[in-house]
């Protein structure tokens, strides 16, 4: 389970050696006292994603787990409210993944949902939520697109503000060695991207998505950009704008952004889907069965490209659409 990577470095920096959470061989003889995947389970996140992770860590590995996936699904829920019912956004899909697996895609979900939505009327606010995804910046790429073209600049200095206290803070209660070992980690997992030692068909992206099939990497690189750079420009126009849509819009654009997201990161995608559930529900089904195939893969029936990044870039079409009214159907029997 995934989560013996956060519990691995929790426990190691309740034992005053904190900077050991980035060392290979001593994270993974923790993660060895509890599970015996053989499978890589690095801990990627800077220092400061100890506070969250610490807190559960000081329980045994069991119950460690449970309070986990407890305390960060109720605050994903309690945020997701703003986006979608709470039996929608607790059937979501990658719920499911998040429970089994103990990622932390109900904590940054809940993040960029609880400061997304307070963007427009609350900039300062807003950002000083939205900040703290500096342990998670993948998630974040579209981010800067959406303050710069709403002209939200007080949501600038409340990202600033805590991005960097953060940052700070992780420092002071966690050393330099920490930060150098968390420095010193990226380029290897880097390194075992370009060798393809991660299963691609667990990455939510376009990019990844052409790896799986076989695609060079540069072609899939190429590919994945236009994609992302689409979504921007989308992302921009419906911001600068102020659509009803532009929620949606940024929370789809998001998963569009990185290469390297996986599929416990694709909870946003209840948004748009939320969106559609009143509006076009033939469209918010469709959108939810794409999101469905990939827990088909996580649990084992199949291995196939995670069907994710192609729900994204058809709820961002669909939401253009109905920003432009035209009208669009689904299926032929749609249009009788």
């Amino acid at each position: 389970l995934d989560f013996a990577s956060y519990w691995a470095a929790g426990q190691l920096a309740w034992d005053g050696n904190a900077a050991a959470a980035w060392d290979l061989k001593a994270h993974r003889a923790v993660i060895a006292t509890v599970t015996q995947d053989r499978g890589m389970m690095p801990f990627p996140y800077p220092p400061a994603f100890l506070f969250p992770v610490m807190p559960v860590s000081w329980l045994p590995y069991h119950p460690a787990f449970a309070l986990w996936v407890l305390a960060t699904g109720a605050f994903y829920l309690w945020s997701a409210r703003r986006v979608a019912p709470l039996a929608q956004a607790a059937a979501q899909p990658s719920v499911l993944i998040n429970a089994l697996i103990g990622q932390n895609g109900f904590l940054t979900a809940g993040v960029f949902f609880a400061g997304a939505t307070r963007l427009a009327e609350r900039p300062f606010l807003a950002g000083a939520i939205l900040g703290t995804l500096i342990v998670k910046p993948q998630l974040a790429l579209m981010l800067p697109v959406a303050v710069i073209a709403s002209r939200a600049w007080p949501a600038i200095a409340g990202a600033a503000l805590s991005a960097a206290g953060l940052l700070l803070a992780g420092w002071l209660a966690f050393g330099t060695a920490s930060y150098v070992a968390f420095l010193e980690l990226i380029p290897q997992i880097s390194k075992w991207m370009a060798q393809d030692k991660f299963a691609w068909a667990e990455f939510a992206s376009v990019f990844a998505n052409l790896r799986t099939i076989g695609v060079a990497p540069s072609v899939a690189m190429a590919v994945h950009l236009i994609v992302a750079a689409g979504a921007a420009v989308l992302c921009w126009a419906a911001w600068r704008g102020a659509w009803e849509q532009r929620v949606p819009i940024l929370c789809a654009a998001s998963l569009l952004g990185s290469p390297y997201l996986q599929n416990y990161d694709t909870l946003l995608m209840l948004a748009p889907i939320g969106w559609f559930l009143t509006r076009q529900p033939r469209a918010a089904l469709v959108l939810y069965l794409l999101c469905l195939l990939p827990v088909a893969m996580q649990i084992g029936w199949w291995v196939a490209p995670d069907a994710v990044p192609l729900a994204a870039v058809v709820s961002l079409v669909l939401l253009w659409r109905e920003r432009v009214g035209r009208n669009y159907v689904l299926t032929p029997a749609a249009a009788e």
